[in-house]
């Protein structure tokens, strides 16, 4: 047998034994009784805007995608929730933070390579938060398709992978829940990413207004 040949066989039966990473993410337990959805809705509306200025009808739509990143598996499509703001210091990040308790598997994605992007979503299925997006979204391509693909069960992206002494290409899903959010997005996103989101449009809090603090709140709540 050539040295080359064991090797490879070797490196397959290690493959083969090594037990797959447990997700970091924390264990939800379903509710041990039937739950009214239209409450638990009305709910999730009512908590963001304990923390966050808004509109009602927006909160509500935030609360539908709140629900649907949990039912990531059996939907066709993931409409990308679009955090907009005209300015800084619009709470942009604080909702971003605020969704990632309430949502499935949230993983902030700013800071992730794209093969480490690409590998979590097809391992993990999780929710992607993916903030200051003006900064940097509109000058990386490879991160539009795997956005825009992403949108629908059905998306995939192609890659090598290195078998041995060659590459040979493999099919990654993208398909999962995802946030961005951002400073006048639609000058930053490409419009085939604007045209498959929920776009939130946010403000700054005017002085007659006033909302919780989030970091004071009881984590019990969401």
């Amino acid at each position: 047998i050539q040295l080359k040949t064991l090797d490879d066989m070797v490196q397959e039966a290690r493959n083969q034994a090594t037990p797959a990473a447990a997700p970091p993410f924390p264990t939800v337990e379903p509710w041990p009784e039937p739950i009214d959805p239209a409450l638990l809705l009305n709910e999730i509306s009512s908590t963001v805007r304990r923390f966050i200025v808004l509109e009602p009808t927006q909160a509500d739509a935030i609360a539908l995608w709140v629900a649907h990143t949990y039912l990531i598996a059996i939907l066709e499509i993931s409409p990308i929730l679009i955090v907009d703001a005209p300015e800084r210091a619009c709470a942009k990040t604080l909702l971003q933070t605020l969704l990632a308790r309430l949502t499935y598997r949230s993983l902030p994605a700013s800071n992730a390579s794209l093969s480490a992007l690409f590998r979590s979503v097809e391992l993990w299925r999780p929710t992607i938060f993916i903030d200051e997006a003006d900064t940097f979204f509109g000058e990386n391509r490879e991160l539009h398709g795997l956005v825009n693909a992403g949108y629908a069960k059905s998306g995939f992206i192609l890659r090598s992978e290195a078998v041995g002494d060659s590459f040979e290409p493999r099919m990654f899903s993208v398909y999962c829940a995802k946030s961005i959010a951002g400073i006048n997005l639609a000058r930053h996103l490409p419009d085939a990413t604007m045209s498959r989101g929920i776009v939130i449009n946010l403000r700054r809090k005017l002085a007659h207004e006033s909302v919780e603090r989030l970091r004071h709140a009881d984590n019990e709540i969401f």
